[in-house]
């Protein structure tokens, strides 16, 4: 179970390993997505995790994992996670010094870098406050259609259909963080695809509902809301100040690039 789904604010969480294996013994269709082939390398599933993995345009968590909680060293290093075609989520790193490999069933500590998953979640939530506060400047900018976007710190930006110039850089970085100052909370909700829409979420072109047709909305209250399976803070002041590097165009998307402080 994605327990990051459910409470993000989590981060550390006793669980079980279900399986423990070297790279090297998985699929070579799942080695090309993970890309490492190192035999040193394991990937590890378990049955519920507080690891990120990455997708969503948010990069995975990093963390440890540990047999003992007392224990000083843990056994294991994760060092990125993925959600395969099986729908297992794998952490994969490596064992620590001499480590046996745990085995299906023996209880694991599982501790995430509360820093990294801070910074992720901050660069998260500034890019649906940035979708929302174009949205609010639809008079000014244009109709556009917000498309995809990549909360990686370095490379964030949302994507638009059409086109925003570049003199609305400044407008755009006054109301996201006008937006930011209000301080409002940053929900979570499960919510049917009916009842999504008439609350006004806003579903990104291409978006596919879940097999279950439960949807879960990241709602940024009183602002808007959005289908989002990311990791985000509680309050919007947790973003701190966003920047908006540049905004470039190409073949009538609109790239609106930007950081947070």
């Amino acid at each position: 179970m994605a327990t990051y789904q459910k409470n993000s604010a989590l981060h550390s969480l006793t669980t079980h390993i279900t399986t423990c294996q070297p790279i090297t013994s998985l699929p070579e269709t799942y080695q090309s997505i993970l890309k490492t082939t190192d035999p040193d390398t394991y990937a590890i599933t378990t049955t519920d995790t507080i690891f990120h993995p990455q997708g969503g345009g948010q990069p995975s968590d990093i963390g440890i994992m540990k047999l003992d909680p007392a224990a000083k060293s843990p056994i294991f290093s994760v060092q990125f996670v993925r959600k395969l075609p099986d729908s297992q989520i794998y952490h994969v790193g490596k064992l620590s010094g001499d480590a046996v490999p745990p085995t299906p069933g023996q209880t694991i500590l599982q501790e995430i870098d509360s820093q990294k998953r801070n910074y992720h979640s901050r660069y998260h939530t500034a890019g649906h406050i940035i979708g929302l506060a174009v949205k609010q400047l639809h008079a000014t900018i244009g109709a556009v259609t917000e498309l995809k976007a990549n909360h990686a710190p370095g490379m964030a930006g949302v994507e638009f259909g059409g086109v925003i110039g570049g003199e609305h850089k400044g407008a755009i970085q006054e109301r996201a963080n006008e937006l930011v100052r209000r301080n409002v909370p940053v929900k979570v909700h499960w919510w049917d695809e009916v009842k999504a829409k008439d609350f006004g979420a806003a579903f990104p072109e291409g978006f596919t509902m879940p097999d279950d047709g439960v949807i879960r909305v990241v709602d940024i209250e009183g602002v808007g809301a959005y289908p989002c399976g990311g990791t985000h803070l509680p309050m919007t002041l947790d973003v701190g100040e966003i920047v908006i590097r540049k905004i470039t165009r190409k073949q009538g998307v609109s790239k609106v690039s930007y950081d947070v402080i």
